[in-house]
């Protein structure tokens, strides 16, 4: 295509761009104008109103779309007057970058219930396609965060896919070569008006490494292993309600094992990967659908009355959400506050099962997994829980997480923690142990800390930071009954046997204490439960 192409024509859909389909008119100004004018008509006539009526009456989005149309319509009108100057391409390229950062911005601004229903439902905004192209654009030219951004739209898209769609083949190399070359792009000198072939890069590199892959094991002319074991699972969706595919394949791994096989033998020696991990390989493991949040409250804030505010809080984020998954947060409280119990409590309440990770002194990185090349490999903390579980979604309390060791001689706990709670990351973490992606989205984490002295602030920055309040008197006859509970439970005895404290007991542990540490008042409820065998003293 050359000046001569129509403005207003049908562009091809970012789909159909991250599989190898060329832009419209071949040059990014003509591109973005055709779609603009698809999507948003108003554009055509300059009808302002008609556009505010139709980005949801957002006067912000409106003038928005209405700057990114001006960019592409100048740069549009001078290719037609010949070639546009180095200076103008370099202005358009700069606007595109501009774009791109403030519409993000904008999109991040929506309530995520909305943005989780759309994707829930498969809904289609054209904003965030729009999003999508501009990384696209961006990426071409050289912007290595918009490289990043589009690896991660394209594993969405394979994820999207249907089995037997004509386009899984390439969406699947250029994905699969993108990840191994970790997002990076080789900048090539083009004509002006062109961008670096980015997902032609990704798609020759991932074609080489999947045909070398499964030569042996997939005939040709079929599709790639990983894409199929990808379709036989989307074929046995779970009707209860919401899953996800966390582990793909094993089928890259040594041994025989078959995905999804049961009798895959558990352990942790690294010859026994694929059987280890294969019972939850190629199958969609449930998400836990969150329980109703009023009745989860109304108990937590019985057992914790003292932190009846921020247990609303925590839990709100929650309401229409279609499965149970809490944004990072980090309770921060003096010694003994209850920090832990809490967290653990909102898992159990919320129907997850709960890791609790003692991270002080931890002096390495085997958070995140270790090599099967060692003794020791393993699978990272949350892929572990999530196989115990046999559930896509857990809960992981990183407790203590400001004693964590510092040195970086066996890498950092806080540095794996860093990528594990960003959620897009999480969707395509690389797990050490079993050479491949696993998807750890529906992973919560609930850390806890004395302080937030010292900590990195990239770590902070993940987390949202909650101020647990000190335990009061008042709240004695309810922690006391709670921590009667845990005990009952830890001994394996019933009610009848170990009843709560009477009021006379309460008064006596009262004399001790006066507020402050639960676990101090822990160790006093322990010591007049035993007393009460002792009898009293002669």
């Amino acid at each position: 295509m050359d000046e001569n192409t129509p403005a207003f024509g049908v562009p091809a859909s970012l789909r159909a761009l991250l599989a190898g389909a060329p832009l419209y008119g071949e040059s990014v100004h003509r591109d973005l104008y055709a779609y603009l004018a698809l999507m948003w008509p108003p554009l055509v006539v300059d009808d302002r109103l008609g556009l505010y009526r139709l980005v949801g009456d957002s006067w912000t989005m409106a003038e928005f779309l209405q700057g990114a149309w001006t960019a592409a319509a100048r740069l549009l009108d001078a290719s037609r007057r010949g070639r546009p100057g180095r200076g103008a391409m370099r202005t358009f390229h700069t606007q595109l970058a501009a774009m791109r950062s403030e519409l993000g911005r904008l999109l991040d601004l929506r309530p995520a219930v909305d943005i989780d229903f759309d994707r829930s439902c498969r809904f289609s905004d054209p904003l965030d396609e729009l999003c999508g192209r501009l990384a696209f654009y961006c990426a071409g030219l050289g912007e290595g965060s918009a490289a990043q951004d589009l690896l991660a739209l394209t594993w969405q898209a394979l994820r999207d896919a249907s089995p037997g769609d004509d386009d899984m083949q390439d969406l699947l190399a250029t994905a699969v070569g993108g990840t191994i070359l970790q997002g990076e792009v080789r900048v090539q000198w083009l004509p002006e008006h062109a961008l670096t072939d980015v997902v032609g890069q990704w798609r020759g590199h991932g074609r080489v490494e999947l045909r070398g892959a499964v030569a042996s094991a997939a005939p040709v002319g079929s599709l790639p292993a990983l894409a199929k074991a990808i379709a036989e699972a989307r074929r046995e969706p779970i009707e209860d309600g919401p899953s996800l595919l966390v582990l793909a394949s094993v089928a890259h791994l040594p041994g025989s094992v078959k995905d999804g096989d049961s009798n895959g033998k558990p352990g942790s020696v690294s010859s026994n990967a694929r059987g280890e991990y294969a019972p939850v390989a190629g199958r969609q493991l449930p998400l836990v659908v969150a329980p109703d949040l009023a009745r989860v409250t109304r108990r937590l804030a019985r057992e914790f009355p003292d932190c009846e505010r921020i247990i609303d809080a925590i839990l709100a984020p929650l309401a229409g959400r279609p499965y149970a998954w809490l944004a990072p947060i980090l309770l921060r409280g003096s010694p003994g506050s209850g920090k832990s119990r809490l967290a653990r409590r909102i898992g159990e309440e919320l129907g997850l099962a709960v890791t609790v990770y003692g991270c002080g002194a931890v002096a390495d990185g085997s958070f995140i997994g270790t090599s099967r090349q060692w003794s020791t490999g393993r699978a990272c903390v949350p892929l572990q829980a999530i196989k115990r579980a046999g559930a896509a979604s857990v809960l992981i309390v990183l407790d203590e997480i400001s004693r964590a060791g510092t040195r970086t001689d066996n890498g950092r706990l806080t540095d794996g923690i860093l990528n594990l709670t960003e959620k897009e990351t999480s969707k395509l973490f690389h797990d050490p142990f079993l050479e491949c992606a696993v998807d750890l989205s529906g992973v919560s984490y609930i850390a806890t800390a004395n302080s937030t002295d010292g900590l990195d602030p990239a770590l902070l920055s993940r987390f949202r930071v909650i101020d647990m309040p000190r335990p009061t008197v008042a709240s004695l006859p309810v922690l006391a009954k709670g921590i009667t509970a845990d005990v009952r439970r830890e001994r394996g005895l019933d009610e009848l046997w170990l009843p709560d404290l009477t009021p006379g007991e309460l008064d006596l542990v009262a004399e001790h204490w006066r507020g402050g540490s639960v676990r101090t008042l822990q160790a006093l409820v322990e010591c007049v439960l035993d007393g009460r065998h002792v009898g009293p003293a002669n």
